[in-house]
C-alpha cells in the first residue's frame, strides 16, 4: 500500500487489488458490503451510490454480464441538469450479492439500494478501513477513504490489466485524459515485465 500525503495533511492512498479485497470482508451487513463494492469494483462516487435503484441494472447483450445506469454523476461541464449518465461495468458476482439484498429487503424496483446519508457511507468505509487494519496490522488502512475505492479500481484497470484509457473514462465519467490522470501510479515492477518481455527490442 502506498500513501502519498496532501498539503492539507489527508492522504491519497494507493491499495492494491488483494489489499483493496480486505474492505468487503470486513463487513457484516450486505448493505455495507453492497456500497463499498459499488465503489471499488465499479467506480461510483459516494454520492453516486445513494442515486443507484434496482432498476438501474441490466443484462448485457451477451446475456451473461450486467451493467449499471449511473444516473446522477459528477458533471464539471454544466452541461447536465441532473448530472450526466453513463454505463459502467457491474461484476456478476456483484450483481448476484445486490439481487439478493434486494430480495431479502423487499426493495421496490424504483427505491433507492442505499438509503442512507453520504456520511454514513464514507463512515462505513472508515469503520471497514479500521477493521482491517486490525485484521491485517496494516496501520495505513486507516488512512483510506471512500474515494480511495475510486482510485483504487482506476488504477486497477488501467495500470493493472492494461484496460483502455478511453474504456476507464467512460465507465468513471471522465471527460478526458487529464481528468484520469492523476488515478494512475508507476507501474509495478512486474507490470514492466509482464508486458515488455513479449516486446521486440
Amino acid at each position: 500500500m502506498r500513501t502519498e500525503r496532501n498539503k492539507d495533511g489527508t492522504f491519497n492512498v494507493w491499495l492494491s487489488r488483494d489489499e483493496y479485497q480486505h474492505l468487503p470482508r470486513e463487513c457484516s451487513l450486505w448493505e455495507h458490503e453492497i456500497a463499498i463494492r459499488l465503489m471499488g469494483d465499479c467506480g461510483l462516487r459516494v454520492a453516486e451510490v445513494l442515486d443507484v435503484e434496482p432498476r438501474h441494472v441490466s443484462r448485457m447483450s451477451d446475456g451473461t454480464h450486467h451493467s449499471l445506469e449511473v444516473v446522477g454523476g459528477k458533471d464539471t461541464t454544466g452541461e447536465h441538469v441532473d448530472g450526466k449518465h453513463r454505463e459502467t461495468w457491474l461484476p456478476v458476482e456483484l450483481e448476484r450479492t445486490i439481487n439478493r439484498f434486494v430480495q431479502h429487503e423487499d426493495i421496490d424496483r424504483g427505491e433507492p439500494l442505499i438509503d442512507r446519508s453520504k456520511r454514513t457511507l464514507q463512515y462505513w468505509v472508515e469503520h471497514a478501513a479500521d477493521d482491517a487494519a486490525e485484521t491485517t496490522g496494516d496501520a495505513d488502512y486507516r488512512r483510506v477513504t471512500s474515494h480511495d475505492l475510486r482510485r483504487c479500481w482506476a488504477n486497477h484497470l488501467l495500470v493493472e490489466e492494461g484496460v483502455s484509457p478511453r474504456i476507464v473514462m467512460a465507465l468513471g465519467g471522465w471527460s478526458s485524459y487529464d481528468a484520469i490522470e492523476p488515478y494512475l501510479t508507476a507501474p509495478t515492477e512486474e507490470n514492466i515485465i509482464d508486458s515488455m518481455t513479449t516486446v521486440a527490442l
